[in-house]
């Protein structure tokens, strides 16, 4: 059995249920198409803590969330397509704040998927 762990966008909050995510990890479509037959079991789906205009207020927070993910030991941690971000000149880019939170995983031994639905 694979655990994952799906990490999204805070700012997401505003027009995002987080549907598209659970239904493509639950049909296995999408990002999750990879593990084909194998069983899955959903470890953890969470957020940054913002940034921008987009903020929680106690960003040490973050510090914890981190240690706990860490901590589980998951298979891989699955990037929501809701990190990416359009520049003015039109260039798609992954948010500095995630890419931040994903290199501290990767440090720490865990394997980045970029994608969900």
């Amino acid at each position: 059995m694979k655990r994952i762990v799906i990490l999204r966008c805070l700012g997401s909050n505003n027009v995002c249920t987080g549907a598209a995510c659970l239904k493509a990890f639950n049909k296995k479509t999408g990002a999750f198409a990879r593990y084909g037959e194998e069983p899955l079991e959903l470890e953890a789906y969470w957020s940054c803590n913002g940034c921008g205009d987009c903020r929680f207020e106690h960003q040490a927070g973050i510090e914890e969330k981190l240690e706990r993910i860490i901590g589980l030991k998951p298979d891989a941690v699955h990037v929501g397509v809701c990190v990416k971000q359009r520049t003015q000149d039109g260039q798609v880019v992954t948010c500095k704040t995630i890419e931040e939170i994903c290199e501290r995983l990767e440090a720490a031994g865990l394997t980045i998927v970029e994608g969900t639905h």
